[in-house]
């Protein structure tokens, strides 16, 4: 079934506060390492994370769209990652948002050690380039977990990772992940950077 291509996750798109950063950023005592599947593999994909619940996700777009998107978003960053060689393990998310008219931006969180930027804008190149299923209104925000070069720490979070510049955005009491930080974060105006594809033939 579509739906068992995602795993709920604990970080919402409204109502609930998202910690500050400097408590996002406190150090773990046992950091989450990869799992033992990870270590020899190039690309590990550990599922689809949903920002925001079921009634939001349901209301902005449909299921049978975002499945085959996920599926070719993570396709089309498997390839980057299988075309690099001599790279460092590393763990993290991509993440996904997209918006009506075929909008789409793309973001990497990873642990320790980073990915290589080149890698990584390649990553966010190849997932943009994927052709945006329909949105209803607002931001749909998902994220690809993964573990690429055998894997790495993961990042230190308290919930799903997002950036951490998005933290400036909230007080030192916290903030809401919702669609007012989103057009922080990804502003209106620039988003036709990112407008609807044509596929490469």
């Amino acid at each position: 079934m579509a739906s068992s291509l995602f795993r709920r996750c604990s970080l919402l798109l409204v109502a609930v506060s998202v910690l500050a950063l400097g408590a996002c950023g406190r150090q773990q005592n046992q950091p989450a390492t990869p799992p033992s599947e990870a270590a020899g593999t190039i690309w590990l994909n550990e599922g689809v994370v949903l920002y925001m619940p079921d009634q939001v996700m349901k209301a902005r777009i449909k299921i049978e769209d975002m499945s085959p998107y996920m599926k070719s978003v993570e396709a089309a960053a498997k390839a980057v990652v299988e075309a690099q060689s001599g790279q460092k393990g590393t763990s993290g998310m991509l993440l996904i948002g997209l918006r009506p008219d075929g909008q789409s931006k793309a973001w990497i969180v990873t642990g320790e050690p980073p990915m290589a930027q080149p890698v990584a804008d390649a990553m966010i190149a190849a997932a943009e380039a994927v052709p945006a299923p329909p949105v209803n209104e607002g931001t749909v925000l998902v994220g690809i977990q993964f573990h690429a070069f055998g894997g790495g720490t993961a990042p230190v979070s308290s919930g799903p990772p997002i950036p951490r510049d998005w933290y400036s955005h909230f007080s030192k009491h916290g903030g809401l992940l919702d669609d007012a930080l989103m057009d922080k974060v990804w502003p209106q105006d620039t988003a036709g950077q990112n407008a609807p594809k044509e596929t490469v033939q």
